[in-house]
């Protein structure tokens, strides 16, 4: 292993995913004289994805030129902007910004087109939704497994006409035209068909009145959304089950700054907790509009001491009890909160999961599995995610399988922290999402000997 330019122990390399390499992937961090790695410091995070993929939308059907500030520079977002652009909405500067979006006032250029999301499951839905908006035929394409069909079934309420391959994409929205109104959405599957139909609502003739059946998975996202369309200037009636949004003239434009990514904030919260650490995290708080800001509460449940003000958290560790609490609102936060579970004392049940099976993969069972393989027990019955925490002295090292999924790459990176010979396999599909990841958990690691 090399030694970075401060002398530190570099044990993530982007060359490490070379087929020529030797020992390719993130290997535990090496312990000193036998003593557990801390985790101490600051951590600056990078713009939210879910703020930035709303506000850019927003701010390209509004009228007016905005300039979006803090977007980050990750594979989903270019993605989600190479398609806007693609459709004909005019979008300049690189990530990570500023952002230049010249606003169509709602009259998106016409013609047909073809556009492919990849792995992007938010994109995928939005641009769904949008292309709903256009003239001409639009092929709207991505990972088959990602469900599309209540967003399909709900555009062909309105007035469009819409249809799908089996419950996924490709997705081809042909003729006909948006009358908007009343429509009822199943909202169990993803909070993303609810935010799209929303994002697109200012703009229908009859405005929306959307009414959400079944179990509302992520619902601090539909909030969200809510949130984002009102600084446009949309009004916003929010209930339980009820959603009313007016059509207006014109979305507001302007200069808009993305705020912190909470669920990035979650893992370094989490490193810090497992490993009696001292982490904190700027940018996300008490006035962030994100669900995932929850993370401080969630540790301090399990008995970490937390501080937490307007614009930072701060976690001590270790974690002292097991919880048992609902997360379906707070998907994103399970891969994370899972692993401090599994070194905190009894069994913790996490329930509101099954909704992680269609992510970019079944994270309950590529998380599960990952758990087990280190001997720690985890196990999925319905929609329970329960895990047997233990102080980790006959745990395993082993290889970690994300299966290309971001998340899970990031939560084995929790536990190679924890458990020594423990590797993190195509640790580079971190960059969907935060491609530094790796180099902002090294940090903490390398501020230990300064810091305390």
């Amino acid at each position: 292993m090399d030694l970075d330019a401060a002398g530190r122990v570099a044990v993530y390399d982007p060359g490490m995913n070379d087929s020529e390499t030797s020992n390719p992937g993130y290997w535990s961090p090496p312990q000193r004289d036998g003593q557990p790695i801390e985790v101490i410091g600051h951590a600056d995070l990078v713009g939210s994805k879910s703020v930035s993929q709303r506000v850019i939308l927003l701010a390209a059907l509004a009228k007016g030129s905005s300039e979006i500030i803090g977007a980050p520079l990750n594979e989903d977002l270019q993605v989600f902007i190479d398609a806007l652009v693609s459709l004909g909405l005019e979008i300049s500067g690189e990530l990570p910004g500023p952002l230049h979006v010249q606003g169509c006032g709602g009259q998106l250029p016409p013609g047909d087109r073809r556009v492919d999301l990849g792995v992007n499951g938010t994109g995928l839905r939005f641009i769904t939704a949008l292309a709903a908006l256009r003239q001409g035929e639009t092929i709207v394409d991505g990972v088959s497994h990602r469900p599309i069909l209540p967003l399909v079934k709900a555009l062909r309420d309105l007035g469009r006409s819409a249809s799908c391959t089996g419950e996924g994409p490709p997705v081809k929205i042909g003729g006909g035209s948006l009358t908007g109104g009343r429509v009822v959405l199943q909202a169990a599957v993803s909070s993303q068909f609810t935010s799209a139909l929303m994002q697109i609502a200012p703009h229908l003739p009859g405005g929306l009145q959307l009414r959400l059946t079944g179990p509302i998975s992520s619902r601090p996202y539909i909030e969200l959304t809510a949130a984002l369309l009102r600084a446009f200037g949309v009004a916003v009636e929010l209930t339980h089950r009820e959603i009313r949004i007016q059509k207006v003239e014109f979305l507001r434009s302007g200069r808009i700054e993305v705020e912190a990514d909470a669920s990035a904030a979650a893992f370094p919260l989490c490193a810090a907790a497992i490993q009696d650490g001292d982490v904190t995290v700027n940018g996300v708080g008490t006035r962030s509009l994100q669900g995932d800001r929850s993370i401080g509460e969630i540790l301090k449940e399990m008995g970490c001491r937390v501080e937490v003000s307007e614009r930072s958290i701060r976690v001590h560790g270790p974690p002292v009890r097991a919880i048992s609490r609902s997360m379906e609102g707070t998907p994103d936060l399970v891969p994370a909160v899972a692993v401090v579970a599994a070194f905190a004392r009894g069994e913790s049940v996490i329930s509101g999961v099954s909704h992680l099976r269609v992510k970019e993969t079944d994270r309950l069972e590529v998380l599960c599995r990952g758990m087990t393989s280190l001997g720690i027990r985890a196990e999925v019955r319905g929609d329970l995610l329960r895990v047997v925490g233990s102080d980790g002295l006959d745990l395993r090292g082993a290889d970690l399988d994300p299966a290309g999924d971001h998340r899970m790459a990031m939560a084995f990176a929790l536990l190679a922290l924890r458990v020594p010979g423990t590797r993190v396999i195509d640790p580079a599909c971190v960059a969907k999402s935060d491609p530094g990841f790796f180099t902002r958990i090294e940090a903490l690691i390398g501020q230990q000997e300064t810091t305390r």
